[in-house]
């Protein structure tokens, strides 16, 4: 393994990875890329309107979780990527410090729209999580077909979450 090298990829060095973004995607996008990588090494803590954005969006969802018994992670409000001003990064976990991955809300996004798309990262995070804990990975469970398959975020609905594999048979775990 090459200094520098995390033992995987395409490219020997970061230097490498922002030209070939720049060359093939453009300067907008490698410009990016070198936020993001900045922020990912030294978090920045969220604005006072981010934190507000961020706490928004996510409540509906963290409150399903709790009502239903899901694993809740804590929520980090510093930014750990940046993908520009239309969308505020934060950093989930597992109570503990374990099981972390980086969320964002898209605030372009019109607000059903925004609120799936909140939904369904929370949900990846939940299905991860409750396979390490051992737990059926069903979250939110459709209430027709226990421990099979968890029903899908779907926006615009009077309800957050809908049809899972089966839709002529499901229903919505959660009224919106």
């Amino acid at each position: 393994m090459q200094p520098g090298s995390h033992g995987g990829g395409f490219f020997d060095n970061e230097e490498d990875l922002i030209a070939a973004i720049e060359r093939d995607i453009g300067p907008e996008a490698a410009e990016a890329a070198r936020r993001s990588r900045r922020a990912a090494s030294n978090p920045r803590a969220l604005t006072d309107a981010e934190r507000a954005e961020l706490r928004a969006n996510l409540e509906p969802v963290l409150r399903d979780m709790r009502s239903s018994g899901a694993i809740v992670p804590d929520i980090l409000e510093e930014a750990h990527d940046d993908f520009g001003p239309d969308c505020v990064c934060a950093w989930i976990q597992t109570p503990g410090g374990a099981g972390s991955q980086g969320i964002r809300v898209q605030v372009s996004l019109p607000a059903p729209e925004r609120l799936a798309d909140v939904a369904d990262q929370l949900q990846e995070w939940e299905i991860e999580e409750l396979a390490a804990a051992g737990r059926p990975a069903t979250w939110p469970e459709c209430p027709q077909h226990p421990d099979t398959h968890p029903l899908a975020p779907r926006p615009g609905a009077t309800r957050r979450y809908g049809a899972g594999p089966h839709p002529a048979r499901s229903s919505a775990s959660s009224e919106r």
